[in-house]
């Protein structure tokens, strides 16, 4: 394997402190091992709370990232799956493979499941050794910066999935963040009629116009009521404001994890026969749709920013955890 001499990781080393530090570089692969060098690292809400020191499943010295992909640099003995040069997307979510939900594709779902960046080290880092069959791999020659798209777009996919989104259906999404852009990129290659994020952020609204995609102001009105709902906030609030603005009949999936305010009451839900679900994670197969996505339409998948060097990376995710949120998705580039 080529790799350099000295290797770098960004560890978190207590409540609002990260460092940048020198690293081994890997050594070979188990049997069923792949070494991969991160390309590219996206950040979000739970890297922000190990930022801020809310969560306490993260031990001192953690490495972060859980969404990550990069190139493929050396395969243990064992793999047949993977070759040296392909680009993968990691799946982060280390499982048992023996329960229900593991033998389904449903990984996240494994009451035994690890993630890698809060429960075990994660990709940002320059290499990092994983388990060949927790990787996807990516069709073609995507841009390497955008593989750390492929966990989010996944989210999105499944939330697609869950609220049966449907050619023809007109879709609302609160939330114009990663995942709400994730699922209205499935949602448009599923043939919907018509998809419009509830974004809050003007500037993330202009950037959701020109990405093609109807954006309105909380409040602001609407030339149609919608038959489904995406929900990426997932407060009580959120989900009775969204219900005044469905069809009788429609669904709302709840994909955020937002605290705060209490859920309406039965009889809305009953008189006007709506479905509320809910969705966490993604299966595997919604992790190939997205690197499909990410294949076909590259950075342009959703919006993003780009922060080039782990250098860079504390700044950013801390920006990130005090709300200064730019235009999409954060990707630090190694």
């Amino acid at each position: 394997m080529s790799a350099p001499t000295l290797a770098r990781r960004v560890a978190w080393t207590g409540a609002e402190r990260l460092v940048v530090e020198p690293r081994p570089a890997p050594t070979p692969p188990g049997p069923d091992e792949i070494v991969i060098r991160v390309e590219s690292v996206g950040v979000c809400g739970t890297d922000a709370a190990i930022w801020r020191g809310d969560n306490n499943r993260v031990r001192i010295g953690t490495i972060l990232g859980h969404e990550f992909g990069g190139t493929v640099v050396e395969v243990g003995p064992n793999v047949t799956i993977r070759t040296v040069g392909q680009q993968v997307a990691v799946d982060p979510n280390r499982v048992c493979g023996e329960c229900r939900e593991c033998a389904t594709g449903s990984r996240g779902l494994c009451r035994r499941r690890e993630l890698m960046g809060l429960d075990v080290d994660g990709g940002l880092q320059s290499y990092v050794t994983v388990a060949a069959v927790n990787t996807v791999a990516v069709p073609g020659a995507a841009d390497p910066r955008a593989l750390a798209l492929i966990e989010p777009i996944a989210v999105g996919v499944r939330a697609c999935a869950r609220a049966n989104v449907s050619p023809g259906a007109r879709l609302v999404i609160v939330g114009g963040g990663a995942i709400g852009m994730a699922s209205a990129l499935q949602a448009r290659s599923l043939g919907a009629k018509s998809v419009t994020v509830i974004e809050p952020d003007a500037v993330r609204r202009a950037t959701i116009t020109d990405h093609g995609v109807i954006a309105l102001a909380p409040g602001e009105g609407a030339a149609e009521r919608w038959d489904v709902a995406i929900d990426t906030v997932g407060s009580g609030t959120s989900v009775s404001a969204v219900m005044e603005l469905l069809e009788p009949g429609s669904t709302i999936c709840v994909a955020g994890l937002a605290k705060g305010g209490a859920l309406p009451p039965t009889e809305d839900l009953v008189r006007r026969e709506l479905t509320l679900t809910g969705t966490f994670c993604y299966t595997s197969e919604d992790l190939s749709t997205a690197a499909a996505l990410v294949a076909r339409h590259g950075l342009a998948a959703i919006p993003n920013d780009i922060v080039q060097g782990l250098n860079d990376a504390p700044a950013a995710i801390e920006a990130f955890a005090q709300g200064r949120l730019g235009r999409g998705k954060t990707l630090i580039i190694p």
